[in-house]
């Protein structure tokens, strides 16, 4: 009987995780070039807490790569008077009134990995990319389920 509960125990802590994880789960971005303007865009259109694009560097953590742009707000600001734009898309260098703080941007380069990272407050979306010799952007990390591509 014990064996029994301690299962459907863990069958339930396992089923709040993948509902917890479904919630608060990373949030899809592409990147894309338009008229040699770098692009990120969301499904839909999210709040955004800060942004911050970095080299990324896959064998050390995401932190120790050199910020080329990022926005965010002063953490001394009282939480209640900071502004988060509603937006689908943001150009990369792109200056918003509602981010005190701006760092670059600084110009990218080819053939270089990048990592774009998005703060919702409760979601977050991140992507690994490259912006190729043809003026083209890869996203070597992307993982697409199958079906998911229309």
């Amino acid at each position: 009987m014990k064996t029994i509960k301690r299962f459907a125990g863990l069958l339930l802590l396992l089923a709040l995780g993948m509902c917890l994880y479904s919630c608060i789960g990373p949030v899809p971005v592409d990147v894309v070039m338009i008229d040699n303007e770098l692009y990120f865009v969301l499904e839909e259109e999210r709040n955004i807490a800060a942004i911050q694009v970095a080299v990324f560097n896959a064998g050390k953590k995401i932190q120790d790569g050199e910020t080329m742009w990022a926005l965010n707000h002063d953490l001394g600001t009282e939480v209640k008077k900071r502004k988060y734009p509603n937006l689908k898309q943001i150009k990369y260098g792109q200056i918003l009134d509602e981010f005190p703080r701006v760092i670059g941007p600084a110009p990218l380069k080819r053939n270089v990995e990048y990592w774009v990272g998005m703060n919702m407050g409760d979601r977050f979306a991140g992507e690994v990319f490259i912006i190729k010799d043809d003026n083209k952007v890869v996203m070597p990390r992307r993982k697409i389920k199958e079906g998911s591509v229309k």
